[in-house]
């Protein structure tokens, strides 16, 4: 058996790293090689993401008959979510959970999936990144990074935490101190908004809360309940301003450097774990919901009619900044 030049230098560093790379046993009787893959992420193990990660590594198992073995690192282990992906980029680790926001370092367009009331609701979106425009957009993120998206994950509505008070209308967010991630996106859709957006990691957002650094911060129902936002925070309002996706990233050498038959069982299990999460997401998010209400947080409808109409011009502004205002228009028209 030949083992590739991307082989040889990823066995050579593992052990003093800490990170699993591929393993290539030599074939006894004509065996074939085993895969060993680390995917890692940064969310904890009660996560949409790591359900589906585990369904990944159970089905990447039975596809090729117990060949590829999935090594999941999740909560962190690796780093934040930036270092996963740049790790993946750099051939480091094989897989990482990623996301549109985090692409857009890469290819610009990839900032439109995530701009805010962009789409009409859950059929829109898969409309859209499981079409030719999302087809395009990952094609893209290849050739400028080796770093391929395989699938990709509903990871729900984000809404708006208050320490005190509720927001109605797009002017309840006037000088309001919100928490966001270090994305202009979040950074532009706030601004607009009137508020004060201030980036913040997520591990630090319960003491940024429970300080006063902050006066809200926003994210999906899972998020809220599984970093027990729930103790500093009074209030959730359904804003659901931005509807973001994840997806399970692979270094494209490594990718590329499995077998045919290891190939297809990592691609078909990464879709197919997307699959289910997608087909349960809405059950699931109902639940989160009900368990921030057993939680004691106040829970207030919001009609996004008027949020959508305030941050038009940011969706225009930001589309129009990397020149792809007619990407955008496809997108909404889709």
């Amino acid at each position: 058996m030949k083992i590739n030049d991307h082989a040889i230098k990823k066995a050579r560093f593992p052990l003093h790293l800490g990170l699993a790379s591929l393993l290539f046993a030599v074939p006894f009787g004509g065996a074939m090689a085993e895969t060993t893959i680390s995917f890692a992420h940064h969310l904890p193990t009660e996560s949409e993401q790591h359900l589906a990660a585990e369904r990944f590594r159970d089905l990447a198992s039975e596809y090729s008959d117990g060949n590829v073995k999935v090594e999941i690192l999740p909560a962190g282990q690796m780093g934040g979510q930036r270092e996963i992906i740049e790790s993946v980029e750099l051939g480091t680790l094989e897989m990482g959970y990623g996301e549109s926001g985090l692409y857009a370092n890469y290819v610009p367009e990839f900032g439109l999936l995530t701009l805010p009331f962009l789409y009409r609701d859950v059929e829109h979106w898969n409309s859209v990144v499981q079409g030719e425009i999302g087809d395009s957009l990952i094609e893209q993120l290849v050739d400028t990074s080796g770093v391929r998206p395989l699938n990709w994950i509903l990871a729900g509505y984000r809404d708006t935490y208050l320490a005190d008070d509720v927001i109605e209308t797009p002017e309840d967010f006037e000088n309001l101190k919100i928490r966001v991630p270090e994305s202009p996106v979040f950074v532009g859709t706030f601004s607009t908004l009137g508020a004060q957006p201030t980036p913040v990691p997520m591990p630090e957002v319960y003491t940024a809360m429970q300080t006063g650094l902050v006066d809200a911060m926003e994210g999906t129902p899972e998020v809220g309940y599984t970093f027990r936002i729930f103790e500093v925070a009074e209030s959730l309002s359904k804003t659901r301003h931005i509807l973001f996706d994840g997806s399970f990233a692979i270094n494209e050498s490594f990718y590329n450097n499995l077998s045919e038959s290891d190939r297809e069982a990592v691609t078909r299990a990464a879709i197919e774990a997307a699959e289910m999460q997608r087909s349960e997401w809405s059950e699931r998010e109902a639940s989160w919901f009900e368990k921030l209400e057993e939680e004691g947080i106040a829970i207030n409808e919001v009609d996004q009619a008027p949020f959508q109409e305030a941050s038009a011009s940011f969706r225009e502004e930001f589309a129009a900044e990397i020149n792809a205002t007619e990407l955008l228009n496809s997108i909404e028209q889709q």
